[in-house]
């Protein structure tokens, strides 16, 4: 047995019986791939099938990552240029979600400057895109210089349908800082604009009804940082008409296609929760769980239960359903408990032992 077969086991365990632990066969999958690590010299696919077995393994994994990354760039002079760029952003991106954002700044500003020496201007894009490691430049109070090199991008970048989602995600980012950091809404309409113009560039793109979502939840965000409440509220029925027509058209059997609308529906759903509006967002959310049932959709339904219903069990069966689901869990699993003592709708029960024992593993 080698590393990859046994997280294959614990993957395919994983998703059979979601609620039963099945840790022995991760911890037994990461002592392997440590072993495979050394002897291969850390070749690229034992460093990719690392980073996946730590991605299961919480905050002790992502730091693990930092490390392999390091270690992959040192050890693999003469790796392709695809391979170190792979690696570069991964080090960026785990130092991002592990909050250690002075080293994520220096070593985002190394790989853009290594990027522009050895890449295409179309892979600095991907270097700055990115909104987890964005707002580390506003916690730095560093967001000028991050608007800087956004806005040198976006006048640089020539537009093609090649790197259309790469741009979309760009001006995304810089419009959600604008509008959820820095509370800038008058420059937030210009990127909405912007945003806007990219999405239309072509209305058949197989990606349209997904960012067209996206660009309604910004607008959400931006009419509710305004009061605009009217306003919102037309947004919220534009989108929820959107996915209802995206649902009525998809067969059961194209599974694309439902984790398309159900990527829609938990996108409206948490703007709504995040506004307070949980019975708005629940159907929204379980039609997401009925139809796909990743694990933050688990545990943003068990916001809106517990806020609305302190239905007890349903709340634990759904935050254990988050913290055990392998599905869009990779980098979130083993680190729901961050987001449970930071979300104040659970704040009566942060000491609750039944609620604590979810996330003791």
């Amino acid at each position: 047995m080698n590393a990859a077969s046994i997280l294959d086991e614990f993957l395919n365990d994983s998703s059979t019986n979601p609620l039963s632990k099945h840790d022995s066969l991760l911890i037994q999958a990461y002592n392997l791939v440590k072993k495979e690590l050394v002897k291969s010299n850390y070749s690229f696919e034992q460093v990719q099938l690392a980073h996946k077995i730590y991605g299961y393994m919480g905050d002790q994994g992502l730091n693990e990552r930092v490390q392999l990354m390091r270690e992959f760039l040192q050890n693999n002079l003469e790796a392709s240029l695809e391979n170190k760029f792979w690696a570069n952003w991964e080090l960026v991106d785990n130092l991002a979600l592990l909050k250690r954002y002075r080293e994520m700044i220096e070593e985002q500003k190394l790989f853009f400057e290594w990027t522009t020496n050895n890449m295409s201007d179309q892979y600095l894009i991907k270097v700055m895109f990115d909104s987890t490691q964005a707002i580390g430049w506003v916690q730095e109070n560093q967001e000028d210089e991050w608007f800087e090199i956004y806005n040198q991008l976006i006048k640089k970048v020539e537009p093609t349908s090649q790197n259309r989602h790469d741009r979309i995600l760009l001006v995304e980012t810089a419009t959600g800082l604008l509008i959820y950091n820095l509370h800038r809404y008058h420059a937030a309409k210009i990127e909405l604009e912007r945003y806007y113009d990219i999405l239309n560039e072509n209305t058949n793109w197989d990606q349209y009804n997904r960012f067209y979502i996206r660009l309604k939840s910004y607008q959400l965000g931006l009419y509710s940082g305004q009061d605009d409440w009217e306003k919102y509220d037309e947004i919220v029925e534009d989108a929820k008409v959107k996915i209802r027509s995206s649902a009525s058209r998809i067969s059961k059997e194209d599974k694309e296609a439902i984790d398309d609308v159900c990527d829609m529906a938990h996108e409206l759903g948490t703007c709504l929760m995040w506004e307070r509006r949980y019975e708005q967002a629940i159907p929204l959310f379980e039609y997401a769980l009925e139809n796909q049932g990743t694990g933050v959709t688990h545990f943003f339904y068990a916001i809106c239960i517990w806020a609305t219903r302190k239905d007890r069990n349903k709340t634990l069966h759904h935050l254990q359903s988050a913290e055990s689901s392998i599905r869009g869990n990779g980098g979130l699993r083993s680190r729901y408990i961050h987001m449970f003592l930071e979300q104040p709708e659970f704040q009566e029960v942060w000491n609750d032992e039944e609620f604590l024992s979810v996330f003791n593993r």
